[in-house]
């Protein structure tokens, strides 16, 4: 069977939009950041200093059908560029969460998609630009986004990276999520 990149990535993208989120404040319409669910149970990565930064303290979550749901952020270690939140979402949801990339098999020049947007999602290609050397967990593509929480993905639809304040900071356009 053959399959042509086009179809892959049109297939992952349309699995991806399950899992991603948009996170606004608590009965606000205008996006803080974009997120992604990474766990069945409603844990999900955006961009903390977008978060933070917003002046807000109560969140929602917007999933791709429209509905909202609370959304908590987790108190974070010093330092961490991730925003971890829960969200209070039924089993009814219907997502799947987007698994993670093996950061130990992504190559420089591997074909990458991203997600981003500030109302419906765009989307744009490009390849990994460099991998993690001095900045841990910082991954450059030929693709960027001004959009915080966008997200950095494979063709085969894993997480490579969220655009987070701290990567636009060093130049870098997104951060390895990490489980912390």
């Amino acid at each position: 069977v053959v399959v042509k990149d086009d179809d892959l990535a049109a297939q992952s993208i349309a699995k991806m939009q399950k899992a991603l989120v948009r996170i606004v404040a608590k009965g606000g319409s205008m996006l803080l950041s974009r997120g992604v669910i990474v766990t069945a149970q409603g844990t999900a990565f955006a961009d903390r200093d977008a978060l933070v930064g917003s002046g807000y303290r109560q969140f929602e979550a917007i999933l791709a059908d429209g509905k909202r749901y609370p959304a908590t952020l987790r108190v974070a270690a010093k330092g961490q560029a991730l925003a971890v939140l829960d969200i209070m979402v039924g089993p009814s949801t219907g997502f799947v969460p987007a698994p993670l990339a093996d950061l130990g098999k992504v190559q420089l020049g591997q074909s990458v998609i991203r997600i981003s947007g500030t109302g419906a999602d765009t989307v744009n290609t490009g390849v990994v630009a460099s991998l993690p050397d001095t900045h841990p967990g910082l991954i450059e593509s030929s693709v960027s986004s001004a959009t915080p929480g966008s997200i950095l993905m494979t063709l085969f639809g894993e997480i490579i990276g969220i655009t987070t304040g701290a990567a636009r900071a060093s130049g870098a356009r997104g951060r390895r999520p990490s489980s912390s």
